[in-house]
């Protein structure tokens, strides 16, 4: 992405949003068609797990393989895939297909996030660390509010199997249209930085930087709460709550709407702050966040815990971006790290929630979610503290 092209940068945020509002519409139009075909929280759960569960099996190699061939090239090659797997699931019925075909799409989407994400990495140097959520952001406009009302519009009066089909269209239209502005990136100095072995070499290479492990740590943990939320906020609300259809496609709009300004609008905020501070701020809106969800009933409270859920996503997330823009390995590899954790955390937020589910009830789901980003925040402070007391034992 070359400074001196900011229309590149315009058709970028202008892809990403696309490419969220489709997501999010598959989110709603599955959950929505699984609900349908009689599917319960478990298998709910299963389903999209298994989507996380083929992101997670090719998001490193992804990383690796958009460094050799370039990401304008294996962009569209990977968005062939959901294109004709959309167009392939009404042809079947049954929860355990739905699943599969999820599993398919989850083997393409990698490519197609590392390779967005890593041009961001490349250009966020010269566009400053005040603007690390413009990506997140973009994507999550269209995620978190286009997408959840065209899903819902979609599986009401249009019908699931217009949706799906609406769903992979949506794919090939963004397919081409990278073509129209995506230029091949040449090689960068950094990749001569880059240790020697094969990629599980480099990988342990990249996890012992400090900030990338980091990030990737608290990536992982953020990405299975926020996968808590999006796959069964919609159960909670309608069996539960006893809100409508209507309302509970809401409450995924406000928590997309609250994600976008929280990621747009926090980051000259988190620029001036200590990272440590900022992280403690994210981790009580969490908490909070939670609690609220797995206590109230009432609409609004469970608006307000879906508001500060997306503040703690945006918080830690602009942490992470400007860490990782900072560090001089090649974006390609490291967006690909960082972006397994995320669909690591998704795997287990939303498979775990599946099983707590059945376990616990769905009543006490966010509730039971607590002491698990209870026990991961102790784990990254002990290790922040031994990492303190080891770096002053060596000076001494």
């Amino acid at each position: 992405m070359s400074p001196s092209r900011p229309a590149f940068l315009v058709n970028f945020m202008l892809l990403a949003t696309f490419s969220g509002a489709t997501i999010g519409m598959a989110k709603i139009v599955t959950t929505l068609y699984a609900i349908e075909i009689g599917a319960n929280a478990m298998q709910i759960g299963i389903i999209s797990a298994m989507e996380a569960l083929g992101m997670i099996l090719l998001t490193l190699p992804a990383g690796f393989v958009i460094a050799r061939y370039g990401a304008r090239r294996v962009y569209f090659l990977a968005s062939l895939g959901p294109l004709l797997l959309n167009l392939a699931i009404p042809l079947f019925g049954g929860w355990l297909w739905l699943a599969i075909a999820r599993l398919l799409i989850g083997l393409c989407i990698p490519f197609r996030i590392v390779a967005m994400n890593s041009a961001f990495l490349q250009r966020l140097r010269h566009i400053g660390h005040a603007r690390a959520g413009w990506y997140r952001g973009s994507l999550t406009l269209g995620m978190g509010l286009l997408g959840p009302l065209l899903g819902h519009w979609l599986s009401g009066g249009a019908g699931f199997t217009l949706g799906f089909v609406a769903i992979g269209l949506c794919f090939g239209a963004m397919a081409f249209y990278s073509l129209g502005f995506w230029e091949a990136a040449a090689p960068g100095p950094e990749l001569a930085e880059q240790p020697a072995g094969g990629m599980l070499a480099q990988t342990l290479a990249m996890l012992g930087h400090v900030e990338i492990a980091e990030s990737c740590l608290v990536e992982m943990l953020s990405g299975a709460t926020n996968a808590l939320f999006a796959t069964f906020i919609l159960l909670l609300a309608m069996d539960i709550a006893g809100l409508s259809q209507a309302q509970a496609v809401s409450l995924v709009m406000v928590q997309g709407l609250a994600t976008v300004l929280g990621l747009f609008g926090f980051g000259r905020l988190v620029a001036r702050r200590q990272r440590r501070f900022t992280y403690l701020c994210g981790l009580l809106a969490a908490l909070l966040g939670l609690a609220l969800l797995g206590r109230s009933h009432d609409y609004w409270l469970l608006a307000g815990g879906a508001v500060l859920l997306s503040a703690a996503t945006a918080l830690v997330h602009l942490i992470n971006m400007a860490q990782l823009s900072e560090h001089g390995g090649d974006k390609s590899k490291v967006s690909g790290l960082f972006n397994l954790a995320s669909m690591l955390g998704g795997f287990a937020g939303a498979l775990l929630g599946g099983a707590l589910s059945q376990w616990l009830g769905l009543h006490n789901l966010f509730l039971a979610w607590m002491p698990l980003v209870l026990l991961a925040a102790a784990y990254c402070w002990w290790r922040k503290q031994r990492r303190s007391t080891g770096t002053a034992v060596v000076e001494g």
